[in-house]
């Protein structure tokens, strides 16, 4: 297999190691800690999916109608925690239009889009929320 190619399909590009030595010894094994010795070799990380799969679980059964439910809205501040207010206001405008007697509530996560936000998933518990749309607005 051609070289450069390799490296392009592993996402590193050939001017990173161009130049170094690469050697792949049999039974080889990296060290636990770093070497402060420069002796030439690089670290390479594995780019391939981990074959265990994450734990599967079902999907929450269809709410029957949206008629005089409580949805809460959570904001995961892509772009910032503001930048999805139009999105909601227009999504709660539209549901109040369309189903009576719904109840929307907007939140904000506290962790951003990575983050788990534990106060808001005990107030819907708390609230008896019906469902709840999760999204990336902005």
């Amino acid at each position: 297999m051609n070289r450069r190619k390799m490296l392009a399909m592993l996402g590193v590009s050939p001017a990173l190691v161009a130049g170094s030595r690469a050697s792949a010894r049999p039974g080889w094994k990296p060290s636990p800690e770093p070497s402060s010795v420069d002796d030439g070799r690089i670290t390479v990380m594995s780019p391939g999916i981990s074959p265990k799969l994450a734990a599967r679980y079902p999907l929450a059964p269809p709410l029957d109608n949206l008629n005089s439910k409580l949805i809460y809205m959570i904001n995961l501040s892509w772009e910032g925690p503001d930048a999805g207010h139009y999105f909601y206001a227009a999504m709660t405008e539209w549901l109040e239009r369309n189903y009576p007697g719904i109840r929307t509530v907007q939140k904000v996560t506290a962790d951003g889009m990575f983050g788990l936000d534990p106060a808001i998933l005990e107030e819907m518990s708390a609230q008896k929320a019906d469902g709840a749309i999760v999204g990336v607005a902005g």
